[in-house]
């Protein structure tokens, strides 16, 4: 399996991406929208993480622009977000996300979310 990790916080990233690692999943780091819309481009992932809120872009405009990618219309999406609101969910399943999860969150829920993308 292999999973772009979108968000400009490094800590969170090196987080996420080291708890992947931990349970043989490989893993692509985007500090920024633009930057992981190319890597989607170039293909290859089973499935995106993003971050709800990011300098330059929200995640849930991300994921519409994701959704508007050729390789990225079927690729499952699991948004984080520390806003927990119904509101909050229905706009991520509004932008095609598969998931939602809030933060704060622990490795093990993380892993579990993500194996339950594919």
């Amino acid at each position: 399996m292999r999973i772009l990790i979108i968000d400009d916080n490094l800590e969170l990233r090196d987080f996420l991406a080291q708890s992947l690692l931990e349970v043989e999943i490989e893993s692509v780091q985007a500090q920024s929208p633009d930057d992981a819309l190319q890597q989607i481009e170039t293909g290859g992932f089973d499935a995106v993480v993003l971050d709800s809120i990011m300098e330059g872009q929200d995640g849930f405009a991300l994921a519409q622009r994701i959704r508007a990618t050729r390789q990225g219309r079927t690729l499952p999406l699991l948004i984080m977000s520390s806003i927990s609101t119904a509101l909050a969910r229905r706009m991520a399943e509004s932008v095609g996300c598969t998931k939602f999860l809030v933060k704060p969150f622990g490795a093990a829920q993380f892993i579990e979310n993500v194996k339950g993308l594919v």
